[in-house]
């Protein structure tokens, strides 16, 4: 299963229904998330970490 595929469940599962994806990264409420493999060997764990992506502070719009 894709790393896309997890986060797209684990989005779903937390009850967001308003998700986007940028290619592979998720954007939620503007903010966006990269995804990662997560290895922390939890029984609970969906393999899937997201990083928030860093962006621009203050963006002027023009």
């Amino acid at each position: 299963m894709s790393l896309k595929t997890r986060a797209r469940e684990k989005v779903e599962r937390a009850g967001i229904s308003n998700y986007s994806f940028d290619h592979d990264v998720l954007v939620m409420c503007g903010t966006r998330y990269t995804l990662a493999p997560c290895q922390c060997g939890e029984p609970d764990c969906d393999g899937v970490r997201l990083e928030r992506s860093a962006g621009l502070s203050n963006p002027v719009l023009q």
